[in-house]
């Protein structure tokens, strides 16, 4: 949702637009550069939460199968979740990395 409000902020539309052209020397290609800088940023943020949410899933079912035959392990069990939660917050990471680069020409 954070990256979804920043990109949202940060997309324009070009001003000076008369019966849908472009003004004379309007820079097209940082229109482009822009709108797939932000494009990517979506994508970059959705896959590896998706990802996260898988390796979450799957090692918090064998997490509590173990947790329940060995209490002991549960600190160990817990790192390891947080290892594959951590997946997501890189793509958040590299998501705003991104959307930086994302400057709409007006």
């Amino acid at each position: 949702m954070i990256i979804a409000i920043v990109l949202l902020n940060k997309i324009r539309v070009p001003t000076g637009i008369e019966g849908g052209v472009l003004p004379e020397g309007f820079d097209s290609n940082a229109f482009y550069f822009a709108g797939y800088a932000v494009f990517a940023s979506g994508i970059s943020v959705g896959l590896p939460n998706i990802a996260a949410a898988i390796c979450v899933g799957m090692a918090g079912s064998s997490c509590a199968l173990s947790d329940a035959q060995n209490p002991d392990l549960f600190v160990p069990l817990l790192i390891v979740e947080i290892f594959g939660s951590a997946l997501g917050v890189f793509g958040i990471i590299v998501a705003i990395l991104l959307s930086n680069q994302a400057q709409f020409p007006s």
